[in-house]
């Protein structure tokens, strides 16, 4: 289930089946981000990435995990969340970053 409320069903159904699935882990958000800036000919990547596995909110937290989303964001990426949970949501809400990010259940 989508939770985009500013895009046609159609058009979210389009993202998704183009979006790229990252690892934040694994991955350096910010060295990816400065790789996404430089491409400002590509298409704008759309990225999703699974919350329910983030070994980082536990041990950095629900803020560091903001910092690498917005840090993706802010490079040009449209971020995907998936199984988000209570406390991330949370922290988006309060954040006013829940219609930022499009949640995928």
């Amino acid at each position: 289930m989508l939770h985009a409320s500013t895009s046609s069903a159609h058009e979210r159904a389009a993202q998704a089946s183009s979006l790229t699935t990252i690892d934040l882990d694994t991955i350096d958000a910010a060295q990816l981000a400065r790789v996404l800036s430089r491409q400002i000919h590509q298409p704008r990547p759309q990225l999703l990435i699974d919350c329910g596995s983030l070994r980082m909110q536990r041990t950095r937290g629900v803020s560091h995990v903001v910092s690498q989303l917005l840090a993706l964001r802010q490079s040009g990426a449209g971020i995907w969340l998936r199984n988000v949970n209570p406390a991330l949501n949370t922290c988006l809400r309060l954040l006013q970053l829940d219609q930022v990010f499009k949640q995928v259940d």
